[in-house]
């Protein structure tokens, strides 16, 4: 920091907005989408059969409602796994309507949770550090003159 403190301030008031503000996003779209599958039921279903290939690959699912009807549907599998026929995998559903069903995404929403959080308190913590240390020395700078 040659003799410009106060740049370094501002750069480190940036990275803690950023910081805080990549918290309030990761925050709020957990919530939403924990909101939209409130009420949801979770069960575990079979993968029956898998067809296409790359980004068009869809793996077809069936599974038993407590009722006993089995439902069959069409999901996209996660990016990084490709289902194999007869794999168990985890479904969600609205018990309202079955046929709405979906791979559940949980596991996808706690690594994605995890990365932003830390990512969050990463520039938060950083971006706090920079602003104080620039402060300081800018106010050790002041002293010594």
């Amino acid at each position: 920091m040659n003799e410009h403190p106060l740049t370094a301030v501002y750069a480190g008031l940036l990275l803690f907005i950023v910081g805080i503000a990549l918290g309030v996003f990761m925050w709020e779209l957990n919530r939403r989408e924990t909101t939209q599958i409130e009420g949801w039921l979770r069960t575990d279903g079979v993968v029956t059969m898998v067809f296409g290939s790359g980004s068009s690959t869809r793996a077809m699912v069936s599974f038993k409602t407590p009722s006993g009807d089995r439902i069959n549907f069409t999901a996209r599998p996660r990016m990084f796994r490709r289902p194999a026929a007869g794999q168990l995998v985890a479904v969600l559903y609205p018990p309202f309507n079955p046929t709405n069903a979906v791979l559940d995404p949980a596991p996808v929403r706690w690594v994605r949770n995890a990365l932003l959080g830390t990512a969050s308190l990463v520039l938060t913590a950083l971006g706090a550090y920079v602003a104080w240390y620039a402060r300081q020395w800018d106010a050790r700078r002041r002293v010594a003159e």
